[in-house]
């Protein structure tokens, strides 16, 4: 079965929740727990070090811009999650 491809949003709150759950990730392992090649997780890096979503001091760290974006997101995604299951419900 194929998977839906994910928008750079998604892929975004995928690399910061992989990042969040694991203290001094290096990139191999994002590459793995977000399921995505490494130059595509590299380009996706570099944008998010430029938006400060993310800073690189030696270590991959998320930063409070990058944390708020992962909460948001986050409370977007039940109420999303909520809405249809309500809908499939009725």
């Amino acid at each position: 079965m194929a998977r839906e491809k994910r928008t750079r949003i998604q892929l975004y709150f995928d690399i910061i929740s992989a990042i969040i759950q694991e203290e001094d990730i290096s990139p191999t392992r994002i590459q793995f727990k977000c399921n995505t090649s490494y130059d595509k997780l590299m380009k996706y890096l570099q944008e998010m070090e430029k938006r400060e979503i993310i800073a690189k001091n030696g270590s991959i760290g998320v930063t409070d811009k990058g944390k708020k974006f992962h909460t948001d997101y986050s409370k977007i995604n039940d109420l999303i999650s909520e809405i249809s299951k309500t809908i499939t419900e009725e």
